[in-house]
């Protein structure tokens, strides 16, 4: 219990060699850097990497994780990472985000329709609620300190080491602050409660998992692909979020988007593609710690998704067209 209170909600699996530590101004000179354990680090960083090696490191090349009693997460990691080992993590989540695509996709219309979940068909917006209900109690769930170590393996995206794969999903009904609970959800019931009743439960189901996952892989993705140092774990609706938002703003393109009580001129696919320059100007420029790559990979998803409803309604519309003539 000490522990968790002194290193707050996250369990660093993955680093052998990582150290709690309070805010210090002072360096770590190269005589401290001869009592770390270097066998340790050896393990943790490139096989070559020996003693006299760890001996010449200059105080800014040994970056340590913070820790705050508060419980925030900040995460250092310690110089390079490995890139096989990310490489093979992406490759993991390639096989375990495609497999959850398709199983959701196939298995998604039987479910909500010989399942209890049958009710949602008669009233998709409930369907919201329920979504809103399961990342409250993971919410909740985060404030146990006795939970934080199951919440991490299964509800917190790392993206060098899969502790689980189910945490591709699980991180995305997960949110540990007040505030990033309480916006994502309110975009959820502003967008969510019209877009059900649109598409239908079953639909908006595969939607809101599939595009949490594509937004998950996008996370994990993004930094070994483009050779960024992995610096934090990711949790949120926020990729999902995106996808209901993108599938919105397709469907109903000029339908009025306000932020407080100003209007966005264009309308909802104008406050779209504003969002993706956005999310795609933070991942460029790096600033904030908001997870852009995130972002863009749910509203990839919600695209599609967008893409494939309207051709379904239009094929449909065809189809009843035909008939009516004959």
């Amino acid at each position: 219990m000490n522990f968790t209170r002194t290193c707050g909600k996250h369990f660093f699996l993955a680093n052998r060699a990582t150290f709690p530590l309070k805010k210090s101004t002072s360096s770590l000179s190269n005589w401290k850097a001869k009592l770390i354990n270097t066998n340790t680090i050896k393990s943790s960083i490139f096989p070559w990497l020996n003693r006299s090696h760890v001996a010449q490191l200059k105080p800014q090349q040994l970056q340590l994780k913070q820790f705050h009693s508060s419980g925030q997460l900040q995460f250092i990691r310690i110089s390079n990472y490995n890139y096989n080992r990310n490489y093979n993590t992406l490759k993991q989540a390639l096989i375990f985000s495609g497999l959850f695509i398709v199983g959701t996709t196939v298995a998604t219309p039987y479910i909500f329709q010989y399942t209890p979940l049958a009710y949602f068909n008669k009233h998709p917006s409930h369907l919201v609620y329920g979504l809103i209900g399961l990342n409250l109690a993971v919410f909740g769930l985060w404030q146990v300190p006795k939970y934080w170590r199951v919440l991490s393996r299964y509800a917190l995206l790392e993206k060098d080491v899969l502790y689980s794969k189910w945490s591709i999903v699980g991180s995305t009904f997960s949110h540990q602050e007040f505030w990033h609970f309480a916006i994502n959800m309110l975009a959820l019931y502003s967008f969510g409660t019209s877009l059900a009743n649109m598409v239908g439960a079953s639909t908006f189901t595969q939607l809101y998992l599939n595009s949490g996952v594509v937004a998950s892989l996008a996370s994990i993705a993004y930094p070994i692909i483009f050779k960024i140092p992995i610096t934090a774990a990711s949790l949120g609706a926020s990729g999902s979020l995106f996808g209901v938002f993108a599938t919105f703003a397709y469907l109903v393109p000029t339908a009025k988007i306000m932020v407080f009580v100003f209007p966005i001129p264009g309308g909802a696919w104008v406050a779209f593609l504003g969002s993706c320059i956005w999310n795609a100007a933070g991942c460029a420029m790096r600033w904030g710690s908001f997870d852009y790559a995130a972002h863009l990979g749910g509203s990839l998803a919600g695209v599609l998704y967008g893409w494939w409803i309207a051709k379904k309604v239009e094929e449909q519309r065809s189809k009843r067209l035909r008939a009516y003539r004959f």
